[in-house]
C-alpha cells in the first residue's frame, strides 16, 4: 500500500465491483466494496447475492459463481442499505462503466461524484493503454500489482483501488484533478495558461520533401504547437499525438520538470527510446534542428 497525501490533499474514495448472473445489470450475484484513505485500505466488505434470476453459462465461466453458491445469500434489497451507507458522501470509483450503470439503476438519484478508474488509466499511461489493452488484469500486471482472484468482486475492487493509487502517486495529481481530467480527451496539449489546445494531428503534403516522415512533439516549443504542426505538414510530415512504431521523428522542446513526475524524460521520449532499442528507426531532434531542417527544405 502507498501511504501518501498528494499535493497536501487527503485522498479518500470507495471502489465498488459487482458480478452478475446474466446480462441483466440487476442480476447481481456478488458485491465487493473497499474504502481507501491516503493509499490504505480502511474498510472492505463483500457478499454473495441471490439475484433470484437465472445464471447464464457465459457469466458463470467468467466469475465461477453458480445458483447453488448463492442459494442462502441475501437478496439485493437486503444489502441496498449497506451499499448506501458505504456510499455516504464519498467519491465512488469503479473500473469501467458497468458497475456505475448498475448502481444508477438501484440509486437513480445518486448525488455522489463517480470516477471511472479505467478512464484514469487511459490518460495517466496514455503511451501504453490509451487505445487498447487496458483491462484490469493487464494493467495490474504491468503495474506489478498482485491479483489473486480475478473476477472476484472484492479482489477486483482492491486491485482497481491500487491502480488508482498508483496513478495518483505517479502523476502527483490529487483525486479532484482526475475527476476533471477524465472528462477531457485522452491526448491533450495545454497552453501556458493551462487551457487545452486543439488536436494537432495533420496529414502531410504528399508533394513535400519530407513526405513519409511521421512526427510527434514533446516538451515546450518556442512557437505554438499548432504552428509547428502546420510547418511539419507543409513539408510532407504526418503529425501524430503519441509515439508508436509508425513515428520516425520525435521533436523535443524544453521539458517542464514539474510535469515529469520525478522522471528525467517525458513519457514520449521514454517510449521512443524503448522502440529505438528494439530496432525501430526513430530520430530524436531538437526543435531548433527540426525548424532548420524545415526551412532548408
Amino acid at each position: 500500500m502507498y501511504v501518501f497525501v498528494v499535493g497536501g490533499i487527503m485522498n479518500k474514495f470507495i471502489v465498488i465491483d459487482i458480478e452478475t448472473a446474466n446480462p441483466d445489470l440487476l442480476s447481481i450475484c456478488q458485491v465487493g466494496i473497499v474504502f481507501f484513505e491516503n493509499g490504505e485500505v480502511v474498510t472492505k466488505w463483500e457478499t454473495l447475492v441471490n439475484p433470484r434470476d437465472y445464471f447464464d453459462p457465459i457469466n458463470v465461466s467468467i466469475h465461477g459463481i453458480t445458483a447453488r453458491d448463492v442459494r442462502d445469500a441475501p437478496i439485493l434489497s437486503d444489502i441496498v442499505p449497506i451499499i448506501k451507507e458505504f456510499f455516504s458522501t464519498n467519491i465512488i470509483c469503479s473500473y469501467g462503466a458497468f458497475d456505475k450503470a448498475a448502481m444508477k439503476k438501484i440509486f437513480p438519484n445518486l448525488p455522489n461524484q463517480w470516477l471511472d478508474i479505467m478512464r484514469v488509466v487511459r490518460r495517466c499511461w496514455s503511451d501504453k493503454f490509451a487505445e487498447k489493452g487496458y483491462g484490469l488484469a493487464k494493467v495490474s500486471k504491468h503495474l506489478k500489482i498482485k491479483q489473486e482472484n480475478h473476477h472476484n468482486a472484492l479482489d477486483d475492487a482492491i486491485v482497481a483501488g491500487e491502480i488508482l493509487n498508483k496513478a495518483l502517486l505517479e502523476s502527483g495529481k490529487p483525486l479532484d484533478y482526475w475527476l476533471d481530467r477524465v472528462e477531457k480527451p485522452i491526448h491533450v496539449e495545454y497552453d501556458e495558461n493551462g487551457h487545452i489546445l486543439p488536436k494537432i494531428k495533420r496529414q502531410g503534403d504528399p508533394n513535400g520533401p519530407l513526405y513519409g516522415e511521421v512526427v510527434v512533439f514533446t516538451g515546450e516549443l518556442s512557437i505554438p504547437r499548432q504552428d509547428a504542426a502546420k510547418k511539419a505538414a507543409s513539408v510532407g510530415c504526418d503529425v501524430v499525438d503519441g509515439v508508436s512504431k509508425k513515428v520516425t521523428l520525435l521533436i523535443k522542446g524544453i521539458q517542464d520538470k514539474s510535469r515529469l513526475a520525478g522522471k528525467e524524460l517525458s513519457n514520449k521520449e521514454i517510449k521512443a527510446q524503448e522502440l529505438i532499442s528494439k530496432g525501430h528507426n526513430i530520430r530524436i531532434l531538437s526543435e531548433n534542428d527540426f525548424l532548420e531542417l524545415v526551412n532548408k527544405t
